[in-house]
């Protein structure tokens, strides 16, 4: 999910942006995003591809499906595919206003010979890149450290068939 979802909920463009991000990095890799269940403290595929960027070493995440060594084109193919973590990357990027729009995503997708931009570290990578609004001080938000613990309220509904 988005960052700007889980910090505060709201759903944009961006955050559809992000997950199409995190989709590009699943069908490039063969892996899904979801953490192991294995390891109770794995890094997400966002992570894990940030950090094999930074290295230089993306090759290593790529499908071993994609069968980049028996082909002729295996060169052309890893460079498309590497193109495609690095808009993956793009799409994930922490800052939405960094992230592309859909159609940007496309163009690069399709128009091959356009250079592409560093993208920035994606979210979580660092406790410290997460905001969050401090909610005491502002007076728009109805929770004060003064008085009600919360506004929650419980509604019941049931459904009947036709």
């Amino acid at each position: 999910m988005a960052p700007e979802y889980l910090a505060h909920g709201q759903l944009t463009e961006k955050a559809d942006v992000y997950s199409f991000g995190v989709l590009l990095l699943e069908i490039a890799t063969g892996k899904q995003n979801n953490r192991s269940k294995a390891i109770e403290y794995s890094d997400s595929l966002v992570t894990v591809a940030w950090k094999h960027f930074q290295l230089g070493t993306v090759e290593e995440l790529y499908d071993p499906n994609l069968m980049l060594n028996n082909n002729k084109h295996s060169s052309n193919v890893k460079n498309e595919v590497f193109r495609v973590v690095h808009i993956g990357l793009l799409c994930a990027q922490e800052i939405p206003s960094l992230r592309p729009s859909m159609l940007k995503v496309l163009q690069m997708l399709t128009k091959k010979d356009e250079d592409l931009a560093a993208p920035t570290n994606p979210p979580f990578m660092d406790e410290k890149t997460m905001e969050f609004n401090d909610t005491s001080e502002n007076e728009s938000y109805p929770l004060t450290a003064a008085g009600v613990d919360s506004i929650a309220t419980v509604t019941h509904s049931s459904f009947y068939p036709r």
